[in-house]
C-alpha cells in the first residue's frame, strides 16, 4: 500500500492508503473531472501513466500483454 494525499470530488483533499493499481484509477479519474467513461476514452499517449490506466502493465506478458494498447 502507498500513502497519498490526494484531491477528492468536493474539492478538498485526503490522505488515503492505496495499492498502485488503485492510486493510478484515483489519479486518472480526477483527471478527467470524476467521469469514470472518460478513463477508458483518454487519448493522452503523453501521459506516464496512460499505458496503465486500465489495470495493465504492458511491460509484462500475459496479465497486461505487450502491445495491447498501441
Amino acid at each position: 500500500m502507498i500513502e497519498h494525499e490526494i484531491r477528492n470530488k468536493d474539492g478538498g483533499t485526503e490522505k488515503v492508503l492505496l495499492a498502485p493499481v488503485k492510486s493510478i484509477r484515483r489519479f486518472c479519474l480526477e483527471c478527467v473531472y470524476w467521469v469514470p467513461t472518460e478513463v477508458k476514452d483518454c487519448t493522452d499517449k503523453l501521459c506516464a501513466i496512460y499505458p496503465y490506466r486500465l489495470g495493465t502493465n504492458p511491460e509484462r506478458e500475459g496479465i497486461g500483454g505487450k502491445g495491447q494498447l498501441e
